[in-house]
């Protein structure tokens, strides 16, 4: 297996490759990144990959220079004859913008699609996508795995009674409803009109949440403020307590300031984004085994559905 393919990780993703690479007991191979006086960047191997496999691991969160860098890596890898490039994207840009929102407007999450195939990506492993229908946009094959086994097992290891889980819209009951079969538990959900993106103007509990330690299940936080006046509310309504569990904790602006403030006990992201962060609030649980299993299973023609 180790003759057969290649492990690099972009700039940005050398902790998280290197606790992959870690798992699947082969080593993290470096690619030189150089940012010139103007902040152009240069990419180059340092060995050869000619009839390799190369997965290469890439954290591409803003700022658009650290996408940038990806495709450059990508485009490398294909002019030294890479046989196979494999991307393997905890986190995938622009997946809030799937469809066009009114009129005279991008479906971004289409152009990422297209800009990473035409760069000539071969396949693309990816952790909890926003929503399903990003699949589609994509002709090469896409694994998104899901943190549910992730998860689950940290909310059984953390042994809470009385568990409510809570989505947090109508968009997440099918990804709570996966939950719910693994923890035998309650569920509400969370009704919000939506003024714009970051901003909601009403929220309201479709479900009873008293006396109940209420865990809200989500795919990504960004700045907070709707999970915040989730907890919140969910306080209001006599929950015993209010957790989070968000697989992309992407945490910008006033983030970390809202989580302070709120009811919310404890949030607990994956480190697709953010890798090392203090805060009383926040725990960080790593993706690297599971997408080391993913890698795996790929490179032993294995099925991923299993993990």
């Amino acid at each position: 297996m180790e003759n057969a393919i290649k492990i690099y990780a972009t700039s940005t993703a050398v902790t998280l490759g290197t606790k992959i690479a870690k798992y699947l007991q082969l080593p993290l191979h470096s690619v030189h990144t150089e940012k010139f006086s103007d902040g152009e960047l240069f990419v180059r191997f340092n060995e050869s990959v000619r009839g390799q496999t190369v997965f290469l691991i890439s954290k591409v969160n803003m700022p658009y220079e650290n996408f940038f860098e990806m495709l450059m890596t990508v485009d490398a890898a294909r002019r030294s004859s890479a046989k196979e490039v494999v991307l393997v994207i905890p986190y995938l840009p622009h997946s809030r913008q799937e469809r066009r929102d009114g009129q005279r407007t991008s479906i971004s999450s289409r152009m990422v699609a297209d800009i990473i195939q035409l760069m000539g990506a071969d396949r693309i492993i990816t952790l909890d996508l926003h929503t399903n229908a990003i699949e589609g946009f994509y002709k090469v094959p896409l694994d998104p795995m899901s943190s549910l086994r992730l998860f689950v097992d940290h909310i059984r290891d953390c042994k809470r009674e009385h568990l409510c889980l809570c989505s947090p819209d109508f968009g997440g009951i099918k990804r709570i409803k996966q939950y719910k079969k693994h923890l035998d538990c309650e569920m509400v959900v969370i009704n919000k009109e939506r003024l714009k993106a970051n901003q909601v103007a009403h929220m309201e509990i479709i479900g009873d949440v008293k006396g109940r330690n209420v865990i809200i299940i989500d795919d990504l936080v960004d700045t907070a403020g709707t999970l915040c006046k989730a907890a919140d509310l969910l306080m209001e309504h006599g929950a015993e307590s209010v957790c989070a569990y968000c697989t992309h904790g992407i945490l910008s602006g006033s983030a970390l300031a809202n989580l302070e403030q709120s009811k919310i006990d404890k949030l607990y992201i994956s480190d697709t984004v953010v890798e090392e962060l203090s805060h009383p609030k926040i725990e960080i649980v790593s993706c690297a085994e599971l997408l080391g299993k993913a890698m795996e299973n790929l490179i032993n023609n294995k099925s991923l559905s299993q993990i």
